[in-house]
């Protein structure tokens, strides 16, 4: 379950933070490559689920597959209401998914953690990994503009952030909670919530003077924290039913 709620999270972050890159900016195939990345995780995910006795789950992500595969075909058309509807209705899939995997996986005790816990994780996985990636299309694009990448760059911050604050709520809410004492959660917390934070002047600096090979090898590091975070967030969320 936490397996298959790490893909659906990536896979959602991915797709859902898009919109700041632009498709005249990175092109077709940079989008091509954001969706068979998440409909790969997102088939991965359905068989977690599947493995853990969760079909309704499994259908939600075999959903985003199918989706997926439409918005592939009418990518062409961008100005048709086709493509319009299947991205939107994509989009919608991936959110109500991520919910469902993140209530389903940590049980928490009000749908409203499931909501916040849900968003915040896939905001912060979505925004570094998508940043370390157009970092990398830059080596094929060659003279695409900054800005793209400036986006998501403050992106990761604001989403850093959040999930700071997040946290921050939950163990002002479960007070005094064991898992403070925890050093899994101060791991989680130095990896995951304070190493964004340290590495966002550095990636910043370096895009700001358009040195994109520098600030994706910074990416690298900051996608790594991100991950070790989020994993260990989720096995703690999992044992305190509260979103670390």
């Amino acid at each position: 379950m936490l397996l298959a709620l790490f893909l659906v999270d990536a896979a959602a972050g991915l797709y859902l933070f898009l919109p700041l890159v632009g498709r005249r900016n990175a092109g077709v195939k940079f989008y091509r490559l954001i969706l068979l990345t998440g409909a790969s995780l997102a088939l991965g995910a359905a068989i977690a689920h599947a493995m853990a006795a969760h079909r309704e789950l499994a259908y939600a992500d075999v959903a985003i597959v199918a989706l997926t595969l439409v918005v592939w075909f009418v990518l062409r058309y961008p100005k048709r209401l086709i493509y319009r509807a299947a991205s939107v209705l994509l989009g919608i899939a991936y959110l109500v998914a991520a919910v469902l995997a993140y209530h389903a996986a940590v049980r928490p005790p009000h749908l409203a953690w499931s909501i916040a816990g849900a968003l915040a994780s896939l905001a912060l996985l979505g925004s570094v990994n998508l940043a370390m990636l157009l970092g990398h299309w830059y080596l094929v694009v060659r003279g695409m503009s900054i800005d793209p990448l400036k986006r998501l760059t403050i992106a990761t911050l604001v989403t850093a952030c959040v999930k700071i604050a997040l946290v921050a709520v939950v163990v002002v809410v479960s007070w005094p909670g064991a898992f403070v004492k925890d050093i899994f959660f101060w791991m989680r917390a130095l990896w995951g919530l304070l190493g964004p934070l340290a590495l966002y002047p550095m990636v910043w600096g370096t895009v700001r003077t358009r040195s994109t090979m520098a600030a994706t090898g910074i990416l690298y590091v900051d996608v790594v924290a991100v991950v070790i975070g989020e994993v260990l967030g989720g096995w703690l969320s999992a044992l305190t039913h509260l979103p670390l």
